[in-house]
């Protein structure tokens, strides 16, 4: 009984020793962005997402569309108006090397604002709203690219 103890301790701590772990660094990405202030966000977020970056010699091409849609909606008791803002990116992944299509989407989020009486909290409401959802949405891309890259090299 003391040997299959024994056996066992030693095969609890040594057998789980062969266990490769691989870390992989993440590709090198250009992003292509339009020059308006809520995809600029949005490029800066990528980027902090990534440790290492230099536009010659990224692998991938990424243009990306930012769009955004306001709609009204009702609260539960309908007497105030909310409003929805949705933002939508809209992607395509190059490769650089043989300028080949990897994969087009898109990716979208939406955000319910409350309402607010004077017009200048309703436009910074609707500007905080849109960088919330353009920080999400580079995340959201960072995955979705990262995702379609590795499955691309192998």
């Amino acid at each position: 009984m003391k040997i299959i103890s024994l056996i066992s301790i030693i095969l609890l701590f040594f057998g789980c020793s062969n266990i490769n772990n691989v870390n992989k660094n993440p590709p090198l990405v250009n992003l292509v962005v339009q020059q308006d202030k809520y995809s600029l966000i949005l490029k800066h977020q990528f980027n902090n997402n990534l440790k290492t970056y230099d536009k010659n010699l990224a692998k991938f091409i990424v243009e990306t569309n930012l769009s955004f849609d306001t709609s009204e909606a009702l609260s539960k008791k309908g007497n105030n108006k909310l409003n929805i803002i949705k933002g939508t990116v809209d992607f395509k992944i190059f490769n650089k090397i043989n300028s080949k299509i990897i994969k087009t989407g898109s990716i979208s989020s939406s955000i319910n604002t409350g309402s607010v009486s004077s017009l200048y909290s309703v436009d910074e409401n609707n500007n905080f709203a849109k960088e919330r959802i353009a920080k999400y949405l580079a995340s959201k891309l960072y995955r979705k690219i990262l995702l379609n890259t590795y499955t691309s090299e192998n």
